[in-house]
C-alpha cells in the first residue's frame, strides 16, 4: 500500500513539474516575436509595413522606403481616415474617385478569425430576432430556438414550448427539403448589430439554408452548394455595405463568402491557410481587401480587389521556436511539455506536446546514472528500484525530481 501511495505521489509530481519547469524555462529564455502590422495601400499599390523593434517603431514598404508616423498614415488614408480628417490632410480623391466620408465608412469592414473558434462550444439555444419590427433597435425575443428533430422554440421565462411557432417554422423547413437535425447553426445572437439577417444553417445532409423571421413569419431560402463542397466553420458578419452574409471555411481549408440576396458562394484566393493553427484577419475598404493569415512562424498578406481577385502578395517568416538556441537547448532537457493553455484554444486543459527529436535521451541516461549513485549512497538496492529507473528513462528530469522528492526510504 505504501508503494502504491508513493507512486501516486510520484505521478502527481511528474504532472506538476512537466507543467511548471518548461513554463519557468520559457519565461526566462523565450524572446517574444514582434510580428509586423501590414496593410495594403490603395494609394501606393504596395504593402506598408510597421514593426516594433528595440523599443522603436520602424515603418517601411516592400521596396525598403522608410516613413515617419505621419507619412505612414498618409499612405493608408482609408485606414487612418479619422486621423487625417482631424489633421486636415485627407486627400480629396484617391485613384480618381472623390472621397466621401459616408462612403468610406460604409465600405470599411474588419473580421478576425482565431484558431480557438474551431473548437469553441456551440450554444444549445439561439435567439431569433424579428427582422422587420419597425423599431430602431433590435429587441431580445421571449423565446429561443433549437433544431433537433424539428425547429423548436422554447419560452425562456416559463421553460415551455411555443408549439404554434415551432410547427409553423418546422413545416416551412420540411417544405424546403430540410433534413433534420441541424449540423451547424451560424448567426450573430446579439442585439448589438445594425439589423437581423437570421441564421445560416447546415442540415444533416450538408444542405445549406438561410433562416430568419420576417413580420412574425418564417423566411427560409435554400442555398445552392456545389456537390462535394462541405463546410466546417461559418462566421456571419454585419458590415455596412451588406455585400455578403458570412465567411465560410470548407473542409479542405478554402475560404468562401456567401453573398447577400443572390446567395452566391465565392472562393477567396487564400492558399495554405490552416484554421486549426492560424489566425486570419480581413480588412476591407473602398478599393481593396487586405487578407492576413498568421501562424506561429510565418505571415502571409494578400491584397484583393473589390471583385476578390488577387492583386498582390507579401510573405514573411521567422525562426521557429524549436529552432532557436533556447528551443534546441530545451530539446536536450525536456522529453515532453505539458501546458494548461494553448494558443489554439481558449480552454484550460492538459495540452501534451512531445519534444522534437530525441536529444533528451542523453540527459535521461545521465539522470539514470545519477540516480544509481543516489540510491547507492542512501543504502538502497538498485534492483529494488527498477521502476524508478524506468520512470526516469521515459519522463527524464520530471521523473528524476519526482522519485527523489518521494524516495523509497520515506516509506520504509
Amino acid at each position: 500500500m505504501k508503494k502504491i501511495s508513493r507512486y501516486i505521489l510520484v505521478f502527481i509530481a511528474i504532472l506538476a513539474t512537466s507543467v511548471a519547469l518548461p513554463k519557468l524555462y520559457w519565461l526566462a529564455f523565450e524572446k517574444p516575436i514582434s510580428r509586423p502590422f501590414i496593410m495594403y495601400s490603395s494609394l501606393e499599390h504596395d504593402f506598408m509595413i510597421q514593426r516594433h523593434e528595440n523599443k522603436q517603431f520602424h515603418r517601411t514598404d516592400t521596396k525598403g522606403n522608410t516613413y515617419t508616423r505621419d507619412e505612414f498614415e498618409q499612405k493608408l488614408p482609408l485606414f487612418y481616415v479619422r486621423q487625417l480628417l482631424i489633421s486636415g490632410i485627407m486627400p480629396d480623391t484617391i485613384n480618381g474617385r472623390a472621397m466621401d466620408t459616408h462612403e468610406i465608412g460604409k465600405a470599411r469592414s474588419s473580421y478576425r478569425f482565431k484558431s480557438s473558434y474551431m473548437i469553441a462550444p456551440t450554444p444549445g439555444l439561439y435567439p431569433l430576432f424579428e427582422s422587420e419590427s419597425g423599431r430602431a433597435n433590435l429587441e431580445m425575443p421571449e423565446d429561443f430556438f433549437r433544431i433537433t428533430d424539428r425547429m423548436e422554440f422554447v419560452r425562456a421565462s416559463e421553460n415551455i414550448i411555443s408549439e404554434k411557432k415551432s410547427q409553423m417554422f418546422t413545416t416551412v423547413l420540411n417544405n424546403r427539403g430540410f433534413d433534420f437535425p441541424a449540423a451547424m447553426i451560424a448567426g450573430i445572437p446579439t442585439t448589438r448589430k445594425s439589423c437581423d439577417e437570421g441564421y445560416i444553417v447546415v442540415d444533416n445532409s450538408n444542405q445549406m439554408f438561410h433562416i430568419k423571421m420576417v413580420e412574425a413569419e418564417p423566411y427560409v431560402a435554400k442555398v445552392e452548394v456545389p456537390d462535394g463542397l462541405t463546410f466546417k466553420f461559418i462566421a456571419c458578419v454585419d458590415f455596412s455595405d451588406k455585400k455578403y452574409y458570412s465567411y465560410l471555411i470548407s473542409s479542405d481549408n478554402e475560404v468562401y463568402i456567401l453573398t447577400q440576396d443572390e446567395y452566391e458562394l465565392i472562393k477567396l484566393p487564400i492558399e495554405g491557410f490552416i484554421p486549426e493553427k492560424e489566425e486570419l484577419r480581413i480588412y476591407g475598404n473602398l478599393f481593396n481587401y487586405t487578407v492576413i493569415s498568421r501562424g506561429t512562424s510565418s505571415l502571409k498578406v494578400i491584397a484583393l480587389d473589390k471583385e476578390y481577385n488577387k492583386v498582390d502578395e507579401y510573405t514573411e517568416s521567422w525562426t521557429k521556436l524549436s529552432d532557436t538556441k533556447a528551443g534546441k537547448a530545451a530539446s536536450f532537457i525536456f522529453p515532453v511539455e505539458l501546458n494548461l493553455s494553448n494558443l489554439n484554444s481558449s480552454f484550460i486543459d492538459f495540452y501534451f506536446e512531445r519534444t522534437k527529436g530525441f536529444n533528451w535521451l542523453i540527459l535521461n541516461l545521465l539522470l539514470m546514472i545519477a540516480h544509481f549513485f543516489i540510491i547507492r549512497k542512501t543504502g538502497l538496492k538498485p534492483t529494488k528500484n527498477l521502476i524508478d529507473f524506468a520512470v526516469i528513462a521515459v519522463t527524464g528530469i520530471f521523473g528524476f525530481l519526482a522519485v527523489n522528492i518521494f524516495q523509497n526510504k520515506f516509506f520504509d
